[in-house]
């Protein structure tokens, strides 16, 4: 087993049964592509599982494919690595939906707007520019996404290397994690981090012709508590140092999330309907000013759950407890 640091990013290497797996390709930033190949060794892994589709894990798929290893990506997110994120109009236009159905003012859209269309620029940018961007921050340049067709789309689960590769939707709608069981280890991607929660994502899925919100929180809870089951012992996640007691883990994010629902249920509870944008700003009213997309995305992801359980539902634009 080994753990190889590329900027925010960690990817591990798990090598059992005669097979090297990688977990992530690596972000691909200036210089990152050779920094992997000094950190394994000069060998080469015989299949790279991309815990979910975004840049920072999947951004090296590409270029692993060109060098002749496949890359395996959860089925749900092989859009996510066939395309740019929000090239879609689609896309922009639900995104741009959402937010105006959250009730925020016109001044709040405008910036929404101008937000979407930034994202979705930086993405062509990544996708298509044969230079680096100039806009590193995490990384030591900005990052690259050249799209590419995944070798395999994995559906449910399955086993690879001595390992079992677990769908884990939630962050992504095609998440997954990696789980070795006897030895108690866990390569979460992004659905386990050190001391920080992911903030559920406005996200769609294609429903026939059209696209359909994805409840990430919902999912991600259900896939926390699945895993919770594993009694797994030490985490291997996609940013940072590996560490123990992932089970504790687990249970203190699961509390950590049931306590953001408590409070939103309690103010429907105790002040009455609202929609999101109101209760953003009953309970965050800074936060809403300040960063109106990540504070409206967390609370709608905590409504979906709510909404899952039977203790939230939304009827024209207003949210209620049940």
């Amino acid at each position: 087993m080994r753990s190889i640091a590329l900027g925010d990013n960690t990817v591990h290497l798990v090598e059992r049964g005669g097979i090297r797996l990688l977990v992530d390709t690596g972000p691909d930033f200036a210089g990152a592509w050779e920094a992997l190949g000094d950190g394994l060794g000069g060998g080469t892994p015989d299949v790279v599982v991309a815990t979910h589709g975004h840049h920072d894990h999947a951004g090296l798929g590409r270029r692993w494919r060109e060098g002749g290893t496949p890359v395996w990506v959860g089925a749900a997110d092989g859009p996510l690595t066939a395309r740019p994120l929000l090239q879609s109009p689609a896309e922009t236009s639900a995104m741009l939906a959402w937010a105006e159905g959250t009730g925020a003012p016109a001044a709040t859209l405008g910036h929404v707007r101008e937000r979407i269309e930034s994202r979705r620029a930086a993405a062509l940018r990544a996708a298509e520019a044969a230079e680096y961007p100039e806009d590193g921050v995490r990384w030591p340049t900005g990052l690259r996404y050249p799209p590419f067709e995944a070798d395999r789309l994995i559906e449910g689960d399955t086993e690879v290397a001595g390992g079992e590769v677990l769908a884990a939707p939630g962050h992504t709608p095609g998440n997954v994690v990696l789980a070795v069981r006897e030895e108690g280890w866990l390569f979460s991607g992004d659905q386990l981090l050190p001391n920080v929660d992911p903030l559920p994502a406005i996200q769609f899925v294609a429903e026939g012709e059209g696209l359909r919100r994805f409840p990430t929180l919902a999912h991600f809870a259900a896939s926390l508590e699945r895993l919770a089951d594993g009694h797994f012992t030490r985490c291997f996640p996609g940013h940072g140092e590996p560490f123990d007691g992932a089970g504790e883990a687990i249970t203190a994010a699961l509390s950590r999330i049931e306590r953001r629902c408590a409070r939103v249920r309690d103010s429907l509870r105790a002040t009455g309907p609202a929609n999101v944008h109101g209760l953003c700003v009953r309970l965050y009213p800074r936060a809403t000013e300040r960063r109106f997309w990540q504070t409206a995305s967390s609370v709608q992801g905590q409504l979906d759950l709510l909404a899952s359980r039977n203790a939230a539902r939304e009827q024209g634009g207003l949210w209620e407890a049940c």
